[in-house]
């Protein structure tokens, strides 16, 4: 090839003005057309690129002959001059200075973490704590000389040291093997030897005796509730019992409209009282049950019996005692010999002349803190009253050092969060204990009663609570809590014998000294003995601070019977009306018993800030009125309709409607159908009912009634011990159904499927759907579900009494003071270091329930 024939390099000229695009042709030059033969030098130096096809070639030849300045190329050219180019790929600059992290294979690694005990802070705590005390053991044993009085007050061992008690033992050690070694042999005889192993013996089991005395020494059980707080240690027998009220001084004085004494009543032209439509109607029907129940168990009642006690009382006038004729003459408080007391606790707060410059408090109502009173302006106070009732009560208990003692907190079953936590806050930081544990009300009473498995029915002051107990657990779809309680047996008493011409007209619930009569009459008349039935005169003691004692005698008939029947009819109670209470009227929502964060924040979850209290499937269902029936037991909760899927109501008020009886037959059947549970529990159940609290267990005869309620009002198929037989026969007949539909689906989409398409695919408009639901309904044959039960036998009812005839009111706190002094206990105290840490989540890992 010749040198004219050779392709000769492109000139390089100043960029900016010649330099071109591969693929666009500088404005005025010629294209040449190359043939396949070609050795034309321009078609070296330009190679055509890749065809961009018709529309790529139009924006080709367009850019040829668009002006210089608006051209592409023309404009990054100026932009690179002016210097706001992007210029990524010259400066090597990244997006940012972090490095990016591989991801790491999973197959490479593994955790540990929380899945070992020794990982959670509590039970390194525990295990500590343990081996000091059998490093202490052995040095006692060792037959070291100990400082009592150093280690006397020390309870929790959160000061003490392994290695100081470690060097101690050693130094006792040698002692003992230079004391062997300079003896140089052994004395005495081989029976005198024998003689002091039988003494060591003695006094070994002489110790042991005196630690397992000591045991629970350190401990303190409290029982808050809405009418008293119990207190004691878990050594004491019984315990204190103190009034849940607090008198303290005011700022600004509050003035009682005596003219108007609660319960409201008003009087008709014959100077009878009466006080509504709805209470009579009410009192009506309680006394045709009352009248049925006396004919059955063949009880004669005498006609006009209601009439001649109303006639007696009428012609009554009190008799004036003199102080030193009064029998139980009560010693009142004289404010003018206490000037510098800002408060007076329990009993002092009752015997304590209130005046417009004084207001008694009650920080509990409802088994729940009252932060809708209108004596409370803020949390504190609440808290400051709590606080001043237990440490009065701590100081005439004589227990003192509370930094190393152990509190066992009594809490509801049916626990609030936000109450159960506020409490603990109490005992740590404004009372000072060192350690707490918590127990359930129900559990603390099967361990007081000595069972296993039961029934618990709590009625106290205000409320009603029901669960079933198996093996020291709670079923958690067993608990209810009813808002009625032993005051309103009280309040309602007080109105029959008003209706009955009561002779002390004035009686003024509100009034703390009335209340306490009120109470009085209640304990010592009403009853459920069919036979103490009858027209019976009685005599009272009515007292006021500094005013002469006075005696009322007065004649009762059938009210004695039928205040307490209102737990089994509980509109008699009438909860929607304003109350007489004392401690419900300082309230404006009496009946309320969830915590709705007017002074104190709800409980709520921490990530979803939705209300996270426990909640119980019998609860919901006495919510909604939907109690046990047949079809509900049988279809809906083996259909799986009735689980709760929904957040629980806040709706209190069916649950002022709801009768006892019917209570317990829907706790003991819903214990029967929890998860994990079988039917043969329910016999178990209705065989080990356990009474306990004031409300009820100490009426005389409420066994034998409550028994009867039961037994009226709970369904056959509930009575029989053929009931798992009867669920069996129902399963069948719901399997039945389910294929039969799912037959007529089938068949309807092979009708209505098309060419081509799958069966799946195939969608059932709703008409078809209803129809086909409509042929399908689960029907029971009810004559043979009777046949069924008749071949079961009936399931007892028994009413458990209290153990060895002890106070039923004291039965709960007994049985936390026995759960107080086990070993296992041990392991479920809460530190205040715990308790500083975690807060709440102590709960969680620290209490048998499922907090």
């Amino acid at each position: 090839m010749s040198s004219q024939d050779q392709p000769h390099p492109p000139t390089s000229p100043d960029k900016s003005e010649t330099e071109t695009p591969a693929n666009e042709t500088p404005a005025g030059a010629t294209t040449t057309t190359t043939t396949e033969n070609g050795d034309d030098s321009s078609s070296k130096r330009h190679k055509p690129g890749p065809s961009v096809g018709f529309f790529g070639s139009r924006l080709h030849n367009v850019a040829a002959f668009l002006p210089a300045n608006f051209r592409p190329l023309t404009i990054a050219q100026n932009l690179k001059k002016t210097g706001i180019g992007r210029f990524e790929q010259e400066n090597g600059f990244g997006l940012t200075s972090v490095k990016t992290i591989p991801l790491i294979n999973q197959k490479n690694y593994f955790t540990e973490y929380l899945k070992k005990d020794e990982q959670v802070s509590f039970i390194r705590n525990w295990r500590t704590e343990r081996a000091l005390q059998q490093k202490l053991k052995k040095l006692k044993e060792s037959g070291a000389q100990i400082d009592e009085k150093k280690f006397e007050d020390i309870k929790n061992f959160d000061n003490f040291d392994l290695n100081d008690i470690e060097t101690e033992m050693n130094k006792e050690k040698e002692k003992a093997a230079a004391a062997a070694a300079a003896s140089g042999g052994t004395a005495g005889t081989a029976a005198d030897a024998d003689d002091d192993e039988e003494e060591d013996e003695e006094n070994e089991t002489e110790e042991v005796r005196q630690e397992k005395a000591k045991i629970g020494g350190d401990v303190v059980i409290l029982q808050p509730g809405s009418g008293f707080i119990r207190i004691g240690k878990a050594t004491d027998a019984v315990p204190m019992t103190v009034p849940t009220v607090i008198a303290v001084k005011k700022s600004t004085p509050k003035h009682h409209d005596k003219s108007k004494p609660l319960p409201e009543r008003h009087e008709n032209s014959d100077g009878d009282i009466y006080f509504n439509d709805e209470f009579d109607e009410q009192r009506a029907i309680v006394t045709k049950d009352f009248r049925a129940r006396m004919r059955y168990y063949k009880r004669r009642v005498l006609p006009n019996s209601r009439e001649t006690a109303a006639n007696y009382n009428k012609k009554q006038e009190p008799e004036r005692i003199p102080d030193h004729n009064d029998p139980y003459k009560k010693e009142w408080i004289n404010i003018k010999h206490y000037p510098n007391r800002t408060s007076f606790v329990g009993e002092d707060a009752l015997k304590f002349p209130v005046d417009e410059n004084w207001i008694l408090r009650y920080p509990i109502i409802n088994g729940n803190f009252n932060e809708y009173s209108k004596d409370y302006d803020s949390p504190e106070e609440i808290l400051g009253d709590l606080t001043t009732i237990i440490l009065d009560s701590l100081d005439k208990l004589q227990i003192k050092n509370l930094t190393h003692l152990k509190v066992m907190l009594v809490i509801p079953d049916l626990y609030d969060k936000a109450y159960v936590e506020t409490w603990c806050h109490i005992l740590f930081k404004f009372i000072g204990f060192g350690r707490v544990g918590i127990i359930q009300e129900a559990v603390a009473a099967t361990f007081g009663a000595g069972a296993s498995c039961a029934c618990v029915v709590d009625v106290g002051a205000q409320t009603t609570s029901i669960s079933c107990v198996d093996e020291g657990m709670v079923i958690s779809d067993s608990r209810m809590l009813l808002n009625y309680g032993g005051d309103q047996i009280t309040e309602t008493f007080i109105k029959l014998l008003l209706e009955n011409s009561f002779p002390y007209k004035d009686i003024d619930l509100v009034s703390s000294y009335d209340w306490e009569l009120a109470q009085t009459l209640k304990h010592n008349f009403i009853t459920f003995q069919d036979a103490d039935i009858a027209v019976q005169i009685y005599n009272f003691y009515k007292r006021k601070p500094f005013e002469t004692t006075e005696k009322y005698e007065f004649k009762v008939f059938d009210e004695v019977m039928l205040a307490p029947m209102g737990l089994f009819f509980p509109q008699l109670f009438q909860l929607d009306k304003p109350t007489s209470i004392p401690s419900l009227s300082t309230s404006t929502k009496p009946r309320n018993s969830i915590i709705k964060g007017r002074l104190i924040k709800p409980a709520a979850d921490q990530y979803s800030s939705k209300p996270n209290n426990p909640h119980s499937k019998s609860q919901e269902q006495l919510r909604t009125q939907f109690l046990i029936t047949l079809n509900c037991l049988l279809l809906n909760n083996y259909s799986n309709q009735l689980l709760l899927t929904k957040p629980p109501l806040q709706s209190q008020d069916n649950l002022d409607n709801i009768p006892l009886e019917k209570a317990i037959v829907e706790s003991i059947t819903n214990a029967g159908l929890a998860p994990n549970s079988d039917l043969g529990k329910i016999k178990k159940l209705y065989d080990n009912i356990l009474v306990v609290g004031g409300g009820l267990a100490k009426i005389s005869g409420y066994d034998l009634m409550l028994t009867d309620r039961i037994n009226i009002w709970r369904p056959k198929f509930l009575s029989s011990t053929a009931i798992d037989s009867i669920i069996e026969y129902v399963q069948q007949e719901i399997k039945a159904t389910n294929d039969m539909r799912q037959q007529f689906i089938d068949e309807a989409k092979v009708k209505y499927q098309e060419e081509g398409q799958q069966i799946e695919d195939v969608e059932l408009s709703q008409e078809i759907l209803d129809s086909i639901e409509a042929k399908t309904q689960v029907k029971l044959d009810l004559e043979y579900i009777d046949s069924i039960s008749d071949q079961g036998t009936l399931m007892p009812v028994n009413v458990l009494p209290p153990p060895r005839e002890f106070d039923p009111e004291m039965l709960t706190w007994k049985g936390g003071s026995v759960y107080g002094r086990l070993k296992v206990v041990n392991e479920m105290w809460i530190t205040q270091k715990d308790w500083d840490l975690l807060g709440s989540r102590c709960l969680y890992y620290k209490s048998i329930c499922n907090y």
